[in-house]
């Protein structure tokens, strides 16, 4: 529970300064590779508790099955949403309106 008052916590003022920043004229280029680094040192973490986990290694096998599963049924839903929506609206593969 502390956690998630910390992630929360920092998420409000990560959001509070960048309000704050948006009014400014200034252009932030260091902004981006603030990003990155954040991005690189969460991936980081996040696998070294995963890795640390026992019973995730020890069921890696099972869990990566699945997962390719999911991200294969993901992908084919979202391909067919995308053609019978397309489809729906009237547009043809290049993404221009078709008059029938």
């Amino acid at each position: 529970m502390k956690l998630l008052v910390l992630y929360l916590a920092i998420t409000f003022s990560g959001y509070f300064v960048g309000s704050r920043l948006r009014k400014s004229e200034k252009s932030f280029k260091w902004i981006g590779v603030a990003q990155l680094i954040a991005i690189v040192v969460l991936v980081f973490t996040m696998g070294g508790r995963i890795g640390a986990d026992k019973s995730v290694i020890a069921s890696l096998s099972s869990i990566g099955l699945t997962a390719l599963v999911l991200t294969v049924l993901i992908f084919a839903g979202s391909v067919g949403a995308v053609f019978a929506v397309r489809k729906l609206l009237g547009f043809s593969r290049e993404g221009v309106k078709t008059d029938d």
